[in-house]
């Protein structure tokens, strides 16, 4: 029997694509659910996949056929319901689209122009399910062992996948066990290191190139890809304490990037350091954020009474893509803004599914977190973390929940004319408004064992383990 074993630092979240936040569940539920449209690994063309390719009926309208032949993992057949039903339900869409069927075709009607939709609908957020009661189906090549109940799965320290019998392609692997390594209270992965050193796990994503140098592991492979994620310090605009731009802009400015980024990565930090917010999958900025110290007590000064005098800091429950250290870098933020005169709480859910509750409810001031690229398109990054749309409802990707309507402006127009020019605005806006404040950004590294072959990842880091092979 083959079987792959896959190493992680903290177990799932969620057990439904439509509202998985996480990259621990995404791994999880990219094996079990499929989307309408596929990213090949190395590659930014859209490929269709269970829906055949979008057909323009409009400006704000597209519609799909249902491919032949797919089918859920009990042998139902995919049809133009089904998909409209589930499309209904994902997050991913909420405010971008509405959906229908008419006849055979699934109908999208956008709420605004976007000619790469078809990159939306790449999503894993926007992975097809059959509901079946309390279960969820998939098309994917593989499926839960058993019913899957959250709270159980949650606290065993494996998750087995098994084959789909009903999948369109066979794969050369029987099982998927993916095995949960805790990292230690300051984010070193130790107990991960030592799994794949003693060739109990063949697999991983949660390792950065520093950490495989400074422990040297027999029989293993990297492979470096350029970082699709970044983290950020979410200021919640919505608190009167956060409210006032030249209070945030203080708060941005006495921030070292170049500290933090050293709490993060033992090797080469400066180079991790994120002048704006797009990761470098999406083109590498150049230059330093500023850190001003003075300026950021002169700013305060002169803020009409709103300096803050204590604040609290969310921080993730273990390490990310984009944070691979969260309480070292909770720790320096709180001693660089005691030095501006601001006490920082730093307040660390256990689970992720606390840690997303508070972040999606607004229990916070400060919020360490960041942004993985659902597709290539920079303009769908900006629109998750900005646009005003995204800060309302279950489709909070806006964390800053920020409302300002020369941001919207400035967003719609990169989404039609994504020049350097406009790209430019956003950024300067974000620098001047500063609803956040990009941080760093994260290393997308795959590790595995050297008898596994034909790993890869797609241009958003998805990893696609039905096409590994065993040696």
């Amino acid at each position: 029997m083959k079987v792959l074993r896959v190493g992680t630092l903290s177990t799932i979240a969620s057990i439904d694509p439509r509202d998985a936040a996480d990259n621990i569940s995404g791994m999880v539920l990219e094996q079990i659910f499929e989307p309408a449209y596929m990213l090949a690994a190395g590659e930014t063309a859209v490929r269709p996949h269970l829906l055949e390719p979008l057909r323009s009926e409009g400006r704000l309208q597209y519609s799909a056929a249902v491919r032949n032949g797919a089918r859920f993992s009990d042998g139902t057949a995919v049809t133009a319901d089904i998909v409209a039903r589930s499309l209904r339900s994902t997050k991913a869409l909420v405010n971008k689209a509405i959906v229908d069927v008419h006849g055979d075709r699934v109908w999208f009607t956008l709420s605004a122009v976007n000619p790469r939709f078809d990159l939306t609908l790449t999503q894993s957020n926007c992975s097809i399910v059959l509901d079946r009661g309390t279960q969820l189906l998939g098309t994917g090549p593989f499926m839960f062992e058993h019913r899957p109940n959250l709270k159980l799965l949650q606290r065993e320290p494996s998750i087995k996948l098994v084959r789909n019998p009903h999948h369109a392609q066979a794969n050369a692997l029987d099982e998927l066990l993916f095995r949960v390594y805790p990292a230690e209270s300051d984010g070193a992965p130790n107990r991960l290191v030592e799994a794949l050193s003693h060739g109990e796990i063949d697999v991983t994503n949660s390792l950065t190139m520093a950490e495989l140098t400074a422990h040297i592991i027999p029989g293993v492979a990297p492979s470096v890809q350029p970082g699709n994620s970044t983290g950020i310090l979410f200021f919640n605009t919505e608190r009167i304490s956060l409210a006032n731009a030249t209070v945030r802009r203080a708060i941005a400015l006495a921030l070292d990037p170049n500290e933090l980024a050293a709490a993060s990565y033992d090797k080469n930090p400066v180079a991790f350091v994120a002048p704006t917010l797009l990761p470098p999958m999406m083109g590498r900025s150049t230059g330093l954020p500023a850190t001003d110290r003075e300026e950021a007590r002169r700013l305060l000064a002169s803020s009409n009474g709103s300096k803050p005098s204590r604040l609290s800091l969310l921080v993730p429950w273990a390490p990310r893509p984009y944070l691979p250290k969260p309480r070292p870098v909770a720790t320096a933020i709180a001693k660089q803004l005691a030095a501006v005169g601001i006490t920082i709480d730093i307040q660390q859910p256990a689970t992720g599914e606390e840690f997303f509750n508070h972040l999606d409810r607004g229990n916070f001031d400060l919020a360490l977190a960041g942004w993985i690229a659902d597709t290539p398109d920079p303009a769908d990054f900006f629109e998750a973390l900005l646009w005003s749309k995204a800060s309302d409802g279950d489709n909070r990707t806006n964390s800053s929940r920020w409302k300002n309507a020369p941001t919207d402006a400035a967003l719609m127009q990169f989404r039609e004319y994504p020049t350097e020019e406009n790209k430019r605005e956003i950024h300067r806006l974000v620098r001047d408004e500063a609803p956040l404040l990009p941080l760093i950004y994260g290393q997308s590294v795959v590790v595995h064992s050297r008898k596994v072959r034909n790993v890869s990842a797609s241009a958003t880091g998805v990893l696609s383990l039905a096409t590994v092979t065993i040696t």
